[in-house]
């Protein structure tokens, strides 16, 4: 026998609630690609660029909250998937990577196709691990061994991307007995209880005067929302959502959106000066948060995370509780009925999001207005990928609490621009209503991500914003310096159209917003790719962004 005892690794896997693999082909990587297709209660997805194979795996596992096994050849093809395990590790989301090598006995000496793949992700990975040929007398229950870590390693607290390397020999096709998938069960299959972690803390920390910061989380759920919006009520708190915390889903009277605009005024940042702050989740997006955090650095400032990582940039942390957030919220005891403070936030977000919703009237091609549009025409339990760049600072602007079911989701773990439509596609593997919601030059990044969707028959709408080239530059000290255009402002002049005859797709150029109501939504309930295309001004978005944000 050579390979086969990778059967009872497939089997260990699927055993431990493991269900998506995604490969990209290749010849190393034949008898894992092989025994997981061969097994046939995996879904599998075939992706010919690793790159675009990797994002799309950590799609699925953001939209599904498990690990997805992801395979690929030997030497380069592991360093395409170093993008998404950055991505992965920041944002804890869970992938098992499967890296196919060369033997021991081919490494250094010139073989084709071979690179030291030894911790080839270095510190972005969880674990790692060499998937051995096992000796005769543990042929077939060390590999569930190996599998059993993986899988640990990928679900802890702070859940991440693991690597396996698995050297293998020639011949590379392995036998498929299917009752090799049985070998080395034992007696008592190994299972996996995550339990909800208890806490303890200060009480003391409370006051009248405690701020909530609900940032970017893939792995909150609806129960955590609503300890989190109780908790809101029982502090009479104000609770600013960043969009990806989905909290927005509510219409809940403590919960702030329109954050990012009015603290801009710098009398008003200091009328709302918090004594505590609490963080659920990562640091949100909005810059004027952070800026808040900073000015008010003598403020007790409470990160509840069940990994006890650090994950304030301000870094004025003075106290770590780990913790999930459901499990926090309902431990606090300490109640507050001063609603002074919570008016005063109150106050302020009714006035901005007054102005903000004038929007609606704006007569020429502005990305504020068609995000009101998009969210006012979102399918119901629909849910949308929004890239980074000036994306998610429109969303963060524009997308109103009570307005939309919709579940957000972001790669804000390093927050690159890359691998877009590829996470979009792997989370409209749930069968839901899936929109990306992009800028040109993230579309650009990878169009490569396209193919699978064609190749796999997925349903996506992409809403493109097309400023022709780097529009967030115009809004960042860069505007105005020598060369700017030609360094960072960087026009491409492309025609995106093309991409209906290179793909397939369903491509709709936008000439109105009436037009973009319809076209929208028909496309989230016809099946297949659209591709509707937005083309916008940067130095007119950024005088329209201004018109309606400063106050």
């Amino acid at each position: 026998m050579t390979n086969e005892y990778l059967a009872p690794f497939v089997d260990e896997l699927f055993n431990l609630g493991v269900r998506e693999a995604v490969f990209s082909p290749g010849s190393r990587s034949t008898a894992l690609a092989m025994l997981f297709e061969e097994y046939q209660q995996y879904d599998t997805y075939v992706d010919i660029d690793e790159r675009s194979a990797a994002f799309f795996a950590l799609g699925i596992a953001k939209a599904k909250h498990r690990p997805v096994v992801l395979v690929c050849t030997s030497g380069s093809a592991g360093a395409h998937h170093f993008p998404a395990i950055t991505e992965a590790k920041a944002s804890r989301i869970p992938l098992i990577v499967l890296t196919a090598d060369r033997p021991s006995e081919l490494q250094f000496v010139g073989a084709p196709q071979t690179a030291d793949q030894t911790r080839f992700f270095g510190h972005f990975v969880n674990h790692y691990e060499n998937l051995e040929t096992p000796q005769e007398t543990n042929f077939w229950t060390y590999p569930r061994k190996v599998a059993q870590r993986a899988f640990l390693a990928a679900m802890g607290n702070a859940a991440g991307p693991v690597q396996i390397n698995v050297p293998l020999r020639d011949p590379l096709v392995p036998e498929l007995n299917p009752k090799y998938y049985e070998k080395g069960r034992s007696a008592h299959a190994f299972r996996v209880s995550a339990g909800k972690m208890t806490t303890s803390f200060d009480e003391k920390i409370f006051t009248d005067k405690t701020l909530i910061l609900a940032g970017p989380d893939a792995n909150a759920d609806a129960d955590s929302h609503h300890a989190i919006l109780k908790l809101a009520e029982q502090l009479n708190a104000p609770a600013l959502a960043d969009p990806l915390s989905n909290l927005r889903q509510s219409n809940h009277p403590n919960i702030i959106d329109s954050y990012d605009a009015f603290l801009t005024n710098a009398e008003l940042k200091m009328t709302l000066k918090p004594e505590l702050i609490l963080l659920f989740g990562q640091i949100p997006v909005s810059k004027r948060v952070q800026q808040f955090i900073q000015l008010h650095a003598d403020s007790e400032f409470v990160q509840v995370d069940p990994s006890l990582s650090y994950r304030n940039p301000s870094q004025t942390t003075t106290y770590m509780v780990q913790s999930d957030a459901k499990t926090f919220a309902e431990s606090v005891q300490f109640a507050n009925t001063d609603t002074a403070y919570l008016s005063k936030w109150q106050t302020a977000q009714q006035q901005m999001r007054e102005k903000l919703d004038t929007v609606i009237n704006e007569s020429e091609s502005f990305e504020g207005r068609f995000v009101v549009q998009l969210q006012e025409n979102f399918p119901e339990n629909g849910q949308m990928l929004v890239s980074n760049s000036m994306e998610i600072r429109d969303v963060d602007y524009w997308w109103q609490k009570g307005k939309s079911t919709a579940k957000l989701f972001g790669n804000r773990g390093v927050n690159g621009i890359d691998g877009t439509e590829s996470t979009a596609l792997g989370l409209s593997t749930t069968g839901l209503p899936t929109v990306l919601l992009t800028g040109d030059l993230s579309m650009l990044h990878d169009l490569n991500g396209l193919i699978i969707g064609k190749t796999h028959a997925l349903n996506l709408t992409i809403v493109l914003f097309n400023n022709d080239g780097g529009g967030i530059f115009h809004h960042l000290a860069q505007k105005g310096v020598p060369n700017f255009d030609y360094l960072f402002s960087t026009p491409h002049g492309l025609d995106f159209s093309a991409l209906s005859v290179l793909t397939g797709l369903d491509y709709h150029l936008v000439d109105s917003y009436d037009d973009f109501d319809q076209i929208f939504r028909r496309s989230v309930s016809t099946d297949g790719i659209h591709l509707l295309e937005i083309k916008t001004d940067k130095d007119r978005s950024l005088a329209l962004h201004k018109k309606y944000t400063e106050k």
